[in-house]
């Protein structure tokens, strides 16, 4: 099991860098190195707690593979008051500026499984982030 798993990151690792990585970087933006990923299953959902530092525009990126469906989430500071919920966007990021370095929650929701029979899908989902 624990191969499994580190085959699964490794395979979620490769997937942020081809297909997540160069959205994050457009318009200016560099990659701050901040990487978490998660093999998840179909109506999973987690939070991440985030560092986001002042004086600099960040970029919050939430990737996620085709297989698991229309993944949604919501930026929350840390007395859970929404700050940004990705079902009111068109894109998968979302770029903001906060007022004094601070950690943010991030609720990650994957859609449940649209079938019955019982079989879940597994997928990678990536969050990144970035700055300029």
């Amino acid at each position: 099991m624990c191969l499994n798993s580190a085959v699964s990151q490794g395979q979620c690792r490769s997937f942020a860098k081809r297909k997540c990585l160069p959205s994050l970087e457009e318009n200016g933006f560099s990659f701050s190195g901040q990487l978490n990923n998660a093999v998840v299953l179909e109506g999973d959902k987690l939070d991440i707690s985030l560092t986001f530092h002042e004086g600099k525009t960040n970029r919050l990126m939430v990737c996620s593979q085709p297989i698991l469906g229309d993944v949604s989430y919501r930026l929350m500071d840390k007395n859970r008051t929404q700050l940004f919920d990705s079902q009111s966007s068109d894109v998968n990021y979302f770029d903001f500026k906060v007022e004094s370095t601070q950690q943010l929650i991030l609720e990650i929701t994957v859609p449940e499984p649209e079938t019955t029979h019982g079989i879940l899908h597994e997928g990678c989902i990536c969050v990144l982030q970035g700055y300029k």
